[in-house]
């Protein structure tokens, strides 16, 4: 009994020395956290948050614009057509989409390069530097609509 008494009286003078410690030095005094509460806080205190903001319109024409000629390039028709306005991509049924996989695999790839972009309302203008392997270089202006986002229309020309 009397080691009882003895276990009680010195944890008893451990908790007094710790809180006048703890309250001499101005703090408030702390319970001590279990392992547990002390990995939650840790995980806690290190968590972020992150806004990320929605890329500019230009942004998204440019985005646009890549993603067509990359799906050109890799021959991903489907992500192609997507990328296309609706009256344009309702051209390329039949002969007219057997021709551009030809013209695809016959002319090699394309490289892009989006030089500026000019938009008004749901239009948008691209006007790109285009690198064929066998065509060489040339400058291009894409017309773009905003139809459940930026796509592809008929091109206005092709400069030199």
């Amino acid at each position: 009994m009397a080691s009882r008494r003895l276990l009680a009286l010195t944890g008893a003078m451990l908790i007094t020395v710790t809180l006048g410690t703890a309250c001499s030095r101005g703090e408030a005094p702390v319970a001590e956290r279990t392992a547990a509460e002390s990995t939650q806080t840790s995980v806690a205190d290190t968590t972020t948050t992150t806004t990320t903001t929605a890329p500019s319109e230009e942004d998204q024409v440019r985005a646009a614009v890549l993603a067509f000629q990359d799906a050109y390039n890799t021959q991903n028709w489907d992500a192609y057509l997507d990328a296309m306005c609706p009256s344009w991509a309702a051209q390329y049924t039949g002969p007219v989409m057997d021709m551009t996989k030809k013209t695809r695999v016959d002319q090699g790839l394309t490289t892009v390069k989006v030089m500026t972009v000019r938009i008004v309302g749901d239009e948008a203008t691209a006007t790109v530097d285009a690198q064929n392997e066998m065509l060489g270089r040339r400058t291009v202006e894409l017309n773009l609509v905003r139809d459940d986002g930026w796509r592809v229309c008929m091109p206005n020309g092709v400069a030199r």
